[in-house]
């Protein structure tokens, strides 16, 4: 895609500070849920190295870990910090936006697998995207896309062939 843009690992880290900030002046109820974390971002991300893809429409990350038990570790703590939290809201000053999340099948043969489609709205819009994320021995691949017409199976099948093809390419 000649529109894609590329972040390499140090691009990605120069937006924590502000990505951070953002998050430590947002309200999320209930707290456990949506883009809050236990452990700041760098420190989720101290263990690796990370590349993403903005495509018109989406984001494909890679982050590569130097110890795969720490990936399975941050995996594990994020869906038991998830598993209750299929509706919350988040509130930046003066705006609010609901969240609901619609788990979706998603197979691969990465060891860990989830999908979602996320639906979010101000009162006054909605947007959806789907959200893939597979893991497979040090290696963590992220999808994130807006909803397109057709059905989310349909999407996330599409989603999962892409995952899995890179996946493939990187375990070689």
């Amino acid at each position: 895609m000649p529109e894609a843009k590329v972040f390499g690992d140090k691009a990605l880290r120069s937006s924590i500070p502000a990505a951070q900030d953002w998050m430590e002046n947002i309200e999320v109820n209930p707290s456990k849920c949506g883009v809050t974390f236990a452990a700041p971002i760098a420190e989720q991300l101290e263990n690796a190295t990370m590349g993403a893809i903005e495509y018109p429409g989406g984001y494909l990350t890679v982050a590569l870990f130097k110890d795969e038990e720490v990936l399975k570790e941050q995996w594990q703590a994020k869906s038991e910090e998830s598993s209750g939290c299929s509706r919350y809201t988040v509130k930046s000053g003066d705006e609010s936006r609901a969240y609901h999340l619609a788990k979706q099948p998603v197979d691969t043969q990465a060891a860990l697998n989830e999908s979602y489609v996320v639906t979010s709205s101000d009162g006054s819009t909605t947007e959806q995207q789907l959200i893939v994320r597979s893991a497979n021995s040090n290696v963590l691949i992220g999808l994130q896309e807006k909803r397109k017409s057709g059905t989310a199976a349909e999407q996330v099948s599409s989603a999962t062939v892409a995952v899995q093809t890179l996946l493939g390419q990187l375990n070689q």
